[in-house]
């Protein structure tokens, strides 16, 4: 492996539980592998403010022997960012857990469907988990804060036909839930957005309270989001079974706090 290739990367062990309907193997440990770059900046996130020049430094090699501190505790794995399609050794990356038989979780934006389908075509890839900005091109764009369009709408649309057309990997699209740009009904307006991808898993987000000062999204009341998506499935048993709702931060963290309908 080349000593060349290096990336900072935030390694966190057994930080995330993506219960994604029980469809990611053991389930209570993933370790997360975060890269610090985004090509987004969406209100909700507090990407920006971490100090992402403090990440570790990682060669290939440094990064195969932390994987192996790590294989002890799970193979699940979850690359994650900012948006990790930007990270130039993604694939290298990838290559060496999937060598140790691992699971992977990629967390995107969906802005880059070329870099996904190659990660998918190769196998490197098991879940991806898919945020949507918005339910229409101007509110995804608003969202992200960004001026090229395409990249939170085409692009996304495009990078959701690819993971459900490939039968090797698994469809989680995300949507996060804010105080005032949220309604009920647009539950039903993802759902039908989602409805020509019948495998999807529908995962809520309900924008986590950091305590960061100048938040300019915060998110619903727990009690009432979850009243919310309960009469959503009721609505549509199509999505029972395979909608998932994070209505706290916990839910990183404890997987009895996740809501699965």
């Amino acid at each position: 492996m080349s000593e060349e290739k290096k990336v900072r990367l935030l390694i966190r062990p057994a930080h995330f539980v993506p219960n994604v309907a029980d469809r990611f193997n053991n389930n209570g440990r993933v370790h997360e592998v975060g890269y610090g770059k985004c090509n987004f900046r969406c209100e909700f996130c507090s990407f920006g403010h971490w100090a992402v020049e403090d990440y570790p430094e990682y060669t290939l090699e440094s990064f195969e022997k932390k994987v192996w501190e790590l294989l002890r505790y799970s193979k699940n794995f979850r690359f994650a960012g900012g948006e990790p399609t930007l990270n130039p050794y993604l694939a290298d990356l990838l290559r060496i857990v999937k060598i140790y038989g691992s699971q992977v979780f990629l967390e995107t934006n969906g802005s880059r469907p070329d870099i996904i389908k190659e990660l998918l075509d190769e196998k490197l890839v098991d879940i991806v988990g898919l945020s949507l900005k918005g339910l229409n091109r101007e509110e995804a764009t608003a969202t992200a804060n960004i001026k090229k369009s395409e990249l939170c709408w085409e692009n996304v649309i495009e990078t959701m036909d690819i993971v459900s057309q490939h039968k090797d990997a698994t469809l989680v699209v995300t949507y996060v839930a804010c105080d005032g740009y949220f309604k009920e009904e647009d539950l039903d307006i993802l759902g039908e957005l989602l409805s020509p991808y019948p495998d999807v898993t529908y995962k809520i987000n309900n924008c986590y309270d950091d305590n960061r000062g100048d938040k300019k999204r915060v998110g619903l009341d727990k009690s009432e989001i979850y009243k919310m998506v309960e009469r959503f499935v009721e609505r549509h048993p199509e999505y029972k079974g395979r909608t998932v709702l994070f209505r706290e931060h916990d839910c990183c963290f404890d997987s009895s706090k996740i809501a699965l309908f």
